[in-house]
């Protein structure tokens, strides 16, 4: 699947038998280079702007249709946090 708007390519995690996602960035994405430069963990949260409140954010709240997903980094990582609409 390609998201036009983050320049980026993304697998079917379903399709995984473990539930991985592979991202492949065109060179102008606007997402931030700590995510384009190495792996990220995600979570399904109820709520995400209660998530992100008092967290560093990366990027986002962006609403890609099906869910809203935001960026943060703790401790040097990224965390990727989705709220399915």
């Amino acid at each position: 699947m390609y998201v036009e708007p983050l320049k980026v390519y993304i697998t079917d995690c379903s399709q995984s038998p473990n539930k991985i996602e592979f991202l492949y960035f065109e060179p102008d994405s606007p997402l931030p280079q700590l995510m384009q430069q190495q792996a990220h963990i995600a979570y399904a949260v109820l709520n995400i702007e209660e998530a992100i409140k008092d967290a560093k954010l990366l990027f986002g709240p962006f609403d890609m249709g099906h869910m809203l997903l935001a960026f943060v980094e703790e401790e040097g990582v990224a965390i990727e946090f989705n709220e399915f609409k």
